[in-house]
């Protein structure tokens, strides 16, 4: 093409040449003879120079040769185009190929085996897929015994995969999280569903169970066997389990897909380490992939560190508690008896619940209970300044230590004790320290999901309803929900997470309901103090205090009681101690069941 254009550049001005000159001639021999020639003939447009036909044949061939040229280019340029096309859509097609010829690969390796094949049980390729290693040390209880005495056969077993338990590949629901929130979600689907086949994968190596009490109630019983049992009497004397349910109550994993009435299933020590959204599975930490219809994420949350904790050494983190679970319970509970000083960190729920609960047991062992926090007084975030006051004063009398206004600079370990350097200058030793310093939602499956994680509140952000995407809720702790009330929240209760787990199981099942409810939360300083509250509680919102003369029935037990004949609806009592200045406020709502 190039060419082409070249010689036309070239020679079109020479056509033009010989047509001007070619007119000028036969004007100039009009005007000299009066006449126009006969002889000449009428000038067209030229386009080759003047002269004989033997160069308008020299200039045509130019012009041939040139389009000639320039076609044949376009020719094997074209036919290059296509031959590069070619090459690389069969160097597409042969990948595609190459995948879906290695899926096939697999399943010609499993089926043979149930047609007798002999020569299928050599290949090494089926083992991945059910590894003897990861799951022999970790079954169920019940099937231990089993495994122990068969251990001879499990080799030959793991390639046929018929004698050690198999998890279910597929579960129509998938409660990720065995807390509060996934076994309201269970109990919520199942009632809708009656036939419904419900697993809950937990790391945890509990079944489902209750937390407050680890902080409240357990710590005031009678029984000397309290952390084996994990018994408790509540506010209405009756004593239950801190566990939802029984063992009896749950299905094996194994058993779930061949459940004829569905069931719930409950798998301990395992963790989901990934999430396809997009294939609707997960991946636990043994690699065993499960496929869902619905899923929840109740993860819950991880309990916080200082800092200056986990900078400090080893020797510090493993005199450090972070409460949160059963085992957590029973190693302060061991380590309360055995220690002398143990400083609790931090003066919100937590950290007062349990400087009350140790504080009353070292009336008995001689235990030094000291708490430590930033605030002026306990509950400082919540309370308003004249509550707070008083409630730290309750707290002393329990024999609790107070440091207000502190900020931990430094924890070291020096001379078998824990040395805390407040930025102040004051220095407290120790034995122990629990850090009771707040919550952070747990959202690692956050990035392998995909999932949105609010920027301001943490958690995954879901919508009223619950869910973060098709197929996919979210309760609990880990939710940062939108309340059509107050606006966008993350709600850290146990009544939050029975509420929302509840609705996120109606949800699961196609009731597409938003959140409505204003979930309450209540507190325990000891034995003798306890408040309640609901919506937003904050010590810098405006406040306004109600005092009224006690009577004998102004107990919580009685005051929930006579609240009960009023009506169906919601109804507080707010009976208050005059010489105290205590205010007791009990939820009153008929038929209210935590499980």
């Amino acid at each position: 093409m190039l060419t082409c254009r070249t010689v036309w550049r070239k020679l079109a001005p020479l056509g033009r040449a010989s047509a001007t000159a070619c007119r000028q001639s036969v004007r100039r021999a009009g005007l000299n003879n009066a006449r126009t020639p006969l002889c000449v003939p009428v000038a067209h447009m030229s386009t080759g120079p003047a002269g004989g036909g033997g160069d308008n044949l020299k200039y045509a061939l130019l012009v041939g040769a040139a389009f000639a040229g320039g076609l044949t280019y376009a020719v094997l340029t074209l036919r290059g185009d296509q031959d590069r096309y070619l090459e690389r859509m069969a160097d597409i097609s042969s990948r595609r190929q190459i995948s879906t010829v290695k899926q096939p690969a697999t399943q010609t390796l499993t089926e043979p085996p149930a047609a007798g094949a002999a020569e299928t049980a050599a290949p090494p390729e089926p083992k991945p897929e059910a590894p003897p290693s990861p799951e022999e040390p970790s079954p169920p209880p019940e099937v231990a015994g089993a495994e122990a005495a068969t251990s001879s056969e499990a080799a030959p077993a793991a390639d046929a995969k018929p004698a050690s338990p198999t998890l279910p590949s597929h579960a129509p629901y998938l409660l990720i999280g065995g807390g509060t929130a996934s076994f309201a979600a269970a109990r919520s689907i199942r009632a809708r569903d009656p036939g419904a086949k419900v697993l809950i994968v937990t790391d945890e190596p509990n079944l489902p169970y209750m937390r407050p009490p680890l902080s409240k109630e357990l710590w005031f019983s009678d029984d000397p066997s309290v952390t084996e049992t994990l018994r408790f009497k509540q506010w209405n004397g009756k004593e239950r389990s801190i566990y939802f349910q029984p063992a009896s109550f749950y299905i094996d994993a194994e058993d779930l897909k061949s459940a004829e009435n569905g069931g719930v299933a409950v798998l301990t020590n395992r963790k989901v380490v990934h999430m396809d959204v997009r294939g609707n599975k997960v991946k636990l930490d043994d690699d065993t992939e499960i496929s869902y219809d619905k899923c929840l994420i109740a993860t819950g949350g991880i309990p916080r560190n200082l800092q200056v904790i986990e900078r400090a050494g080893e020797e510090v983190m493993k005199r450090t508690t972070l409460f949160r679970k059963i085992e957590d319970f029973k190693s302060l509970d061991k380590v309360s008896r055995s220690m002398q000083s143990i400083t609790i960190i931090g003066g919100g729920f937590l950290g007062s619940e349990l400087a009350c609960a140790l504080g009353r047991r070292s009336t008995e062992t001689g235990l030094e209970v000291i708490q430590m926090f930033p605030e002026k007084g306990n509950m400082g975030k919540v309370l308003p300044e004249y509550l707070s006051n008083w409630t730290t004063e309750k707290v002393k009398k329990e024999g609790v230590k107070i440091i207000s206004e502190a900020l931990v600079k430094s924890v070291s370990y020096k001379d078998d004790k824990l040395e805390i350097k407040l930025k102040d200058g004051r220095l407290v030793k120790t034995d122990h320290i629990v850090a009771a310093v707040g919550l952070e939602p747990n959202v690692d499956l956050a990035k392998s999901a995909g999932l949105e994680v609010d920027s301001d509140f943490g958690g995954y952000r879901v919508n009223a309803e619950l869910q973060a995407r098709s197929n996919i809720w979210v309760a609990g702790d880990a939710a940062c929900f939108y309340d059509i009330r107050l606006g966008r929240r993350r709600v850290e209760h146990h009544d939050h997470a029975v509420v929302s787990g509840r609705l996120a199981g109606e949800n699961m099942t196609g009731a597409s309901k938003p959140y409505w409810h204003q979930s309450m939360f209540w507190s325990d300083l000891g034995p003798d103090v306890g408040y309640e509250a609901i919506g937003i509680v904050d010590s810098s919102l405006p406040t306004v205090g109600v005092f009224a003369k006690a009577t004998a029935k102004d107990t919580p037990k009685a005051a929930t009681e006579e609240s009960d004949l009023f009506s169906d609806d919601v109804g507080v009592a707010v009976p208050l101690h005059q010489d105290q200045n205590t205010a007791h406020c009990k939820d009153a709502q008929k038929d209210r069941k935590f499980f």
